[in-house]
């Protein structure tokens, strides 16, 4: 039986299970755990419920049987605790860069043939330089349209003719990297100039979830119940992956956050119990 859902964007469409089977198995829960909960889910929801909604049952009852599995199915809201400004979200995307290989730097001012450009992210790999700049939303119903991907590319090509005097001998990329998602019409103009995209689930298995998944480089903004001033604080010392918060002394994090021996002891935990879950 089909079922009409309501998506952030407005738009009412089927519920797609596979879709929701298959985020639940990357998340970590086993195939009958998976099936349980859809169960769950669709007896408890009626047409045109909003598919926000279907994702908070969904994520309550996979809690439930898994917690760790719970909190990574979060990783997309958790994206959006980055915000309200984008600043977070460069940062991040700079300590994934660096993971897979980059020598990366945030921040980047660099002089173009017609005017002066503050570059997110500034990231060298073998033979290429690559210019990352970052397109942050703080919903999941805001995509990147053409209009942005035309301004980021006016910017590359502003850069690429100083760039190459200085970096003949190195091959320089332009990217554009969202946390949602860009509209074909954005797809298909990076794709005629040559510049790459990596939004939530594009390029298919290789798009921004994926490249997390993949490396468990998770936002510590993952874990529950840590709220935004202790966030920013982590922030503000480079703390910006769950791995590394796992990775700190119990005494650190204490001292850091300024918080008890207690709540540093469970943040250290369930970091911990995530990253290796």
């Amino acid at each position: 039986m089909e079922i009409k859902v309501e998506k952030a964007s407005g738009l009412v469409e089927n519920l797609d299970t596979a879709k929701m089977r298959a985020s639940l198995i990357r998340s970590g829960a086993d195939i009958d755990e998976v099936e349980e909960i859809i169960e769950k889910v669709l007896s408890e929801i009626e047409p045109y419920t909003s598919t926000k909604r279907i994702y908070r049952l969904a994520k309550k009852y996979l809690r439930q049987i898994n917690r760790a599995s719970g909190l990574r199915y979060s990783l997309k809201s958790a994206l959006f605790r980055l915000g309200p400004s984008g600043y977070p979200f460069e940062r991040y995307i700079g300590e994934l860069m660096r993971h897979y290989g980059y020598h990366v730097n945030t921040d980047v001012f660099l002089e173009g043939k017609c005017i002066r450009h503050e570059i997110d992210v500034f990231a060298v790999k073998d033979n290429e330089i690559s210019i990352v700049e970052c397109k942050y939303h703080n919903r999941s119903g805001n995509f990147t349209d053409v209009k942005v991907a035309m301004y980021i590319h006016s910017r590359f090509e502003d850069l690429w003719p100083v760039l190459r005097t200085h970096h003949h001998n190195k091959h320089l990329k332009g990217w554009l990297v969202t946390n949602t998602r860009c509209t074909s019409d954005a797809i298909a103009y990076a794709e005629c100039t040559g510049m790459n995209v990596i939004s939530w689930r594009y390029p298919k298995d290789r798009g921004l979830q994926a490249m997390i998944e993949d490396k468990k480089l998770y936002p510590v903004t993952i874990i529950s119940g840590v709220k935004s001033d202790l966030i920013r604080k982590l922030i503000g010392y480079n703390i910006v992956l769950l791995k590394d918060l796992g990775a700190l002394e119990v005494k650190d994090i204490q001292e850091m956050l300024l918080i008890s021996d207690r709540q540093a002891v469970a943040l250290k935990e369930q970091a911990n119990q995530l990253f290796s879950g």
